[in-house]
Formats: C-alpha cells, sequence, structure tokens
C-alpha cells in the first residue's frame, strides 16, 4: 500500500535535498514578490516557467522512484532538467489542451434534474474524472518517459478510476503532514515574528517544492500498485 510517511522520508532525506530545494524555492519566492507588487508581465513569465519547473521536479520524482534510481529529486544537470521540461510539454500539454475544451463543453450542458446543485455535483464529477485520466496520462509517460506512454489509453481508461480514488485517499494525509510541519513553522513566526517575514515565506516556497517531490514519489508507489507492470518497462 501506497506510504506517506516513505514518501515523505525519501524526500527530505535525499542526497543534497536541503541544497535543492533552496535552489527550488528560488523562482517561486521571485514570483511571490513579483505579484505583490503587480508586476503581473514578469510574474505571469517566471511564473510559467516555475510551474513547468514544478511538473518537471514531478515527473523526475516519479520516474526516478519508479525505476529505483539512487536518488528521489533530480539531478543538478541544468540541460538535462530543460530537455525534460520541454518533452514534458510535447507529452501531456496536448491531452491536458483537448480535456480542458472537452470538459468545459461537457460541464455546459445543463442537467434537467430538480436536485438542489445537482449541476454543480455534475461539474465536480465530470471534472474529477477528466484530472484521473489527464494524472493519469502524466504518471504513465513520467514512469519510461516515452511520450507514447502518455496515450495510451487502453491503459488509461483502466486504471484512471483506481488512480483517482488513491489521490483522493492521498489528499487529506498530504494536507495533514503540511498542517502538522508547516502549521508548527507559522504559529512560531506568528508569535514571534509575522507571517509576512521574508524567511517565513521562503520557507513556505520550499513547503511548495517539498509537497511536489512528496506528491511525485507518492504517485509512483501509485503506479507500481496499481498499473499493470510491462516487461518491456
Amino acid at each position: 500500500m501506497a506510504s506517506i510517511k516513505d514518501a515523505v522520508e525519501e524526500s527530505i532525506t535525499d542526497d543534497y535535498s536541503f541544497i535543492k530545494y533552496i535552489l527550488y524555492a528560488i523562482p517561486v519566492f521571485i514570483c511571490y514578490l513579483l505579484f505583490t507588487k503587480g508586476n503581473m508581465g514578469w510574474f505571469y513569465f517566471l511564473g510559467f516557467i516555475t510551474l513547468l519547473m514544478l511538473i518537471t521536479i514531478l515527473i523526475q520524482c516519479i520516474y526516478n522512484v519508479r525505476n529505483g534510481a539512487n536518488h528521489v529529486l533530480p539531478t543538478f544537470n541544468i540541460f538535462t532538467f530543460c530537455f525534460s521540461a520541454f518533452k514534458a510539454i510535447f507529452a501531456v500539454g496536448p491531452l491536458l489542451g483537448l480535456s480542458l475544451w472537452l470538459g468545459s463543453l461537457i460541464v455546459s450542458i445543463k442537467i434537467p434534474i430538480p436536485i438542489p446543485n445537482m449541476q454543480l455535483i455534475y461539474a465536480i464529477i465530470v471534472w474529477l474524472i477528466i484530472g484521473s485520466i489527464v494524472v493519469t496520462s502524466l504518471i504513465l509517460y513520467a514512469k519510461t518517459q516515452k511520450i507514447k506512454d502518455a496515450y495510451d489509453f487502453a491503459l488509461i481508461s483502466n486504471t484512471c478510476i483506481d488512480i483517482l480514488v488513491a489521490i483522493i485517499f492521498f489528499i487529506p494525509q498530504l494536507l495533514l503532514v503540511n498542517g502538522i510541519i508547516v502549521g508548527i513553522i507559522a504559529y512560531l513566526f506568528g508569535v514571534f515574528f509575522t507571517l509576512e517575514n521574508p524567511v517565513f515565506i521562503f520557507l513556505c516556497c520550499m513547503a511548495l517544492a517539498i509537497n511536489v517531490a512528496i506528491t511525485g514519489n507518492y504517485f509512483a508507489q501509485i503506479d507500481y500498485e496499481l498499473v499493470p507492470r510491462d516487461e518491456n518497462n
């Protein structure tokens, strides 16, 4: 069974993990500063690059854990990192765009059932299913980093709901971990300093990167347990 405990321990005890999380947090922190200063042009530009960085960390963590690498986090090789980022765009980007368009089209259909909030419930169900398809596609791609695996629709259709259920159980566990760790740090800063303290903000940026790594580790465990193994992979 996938373990949040193992995901947390492996993500924070990885080689040079503290240095890597500091480096990952820098662009996130800069995005925060740009947003608070209202510099939206640079915020959107750097925000896109930062989002791409976080997705790449997620994919590389899944790949490393799923394939038994001796490290969880991506290496310091910037060229390999950039190549993985742009490859991920081509792998998952088209399906993501199609899913957003199709989801918007489906939820616009009016449900003729006189039940309170029925339209909202319908929209939530639709987006959960579509989201599970995209996440499953990303996990399948991350395991091998072969673009064709992101479009194995037969495998996606057979496993996406199981993966959705596993992720639903993962979310409260991750929130609990953050509530304990980040909550304690927030309390200490709230008592002795202020929650607007730059050090606290930077620690929150680091926490975001750590959460991405934990999620990647957990997704790799989900893949190992729920996705049928191919002898060629």
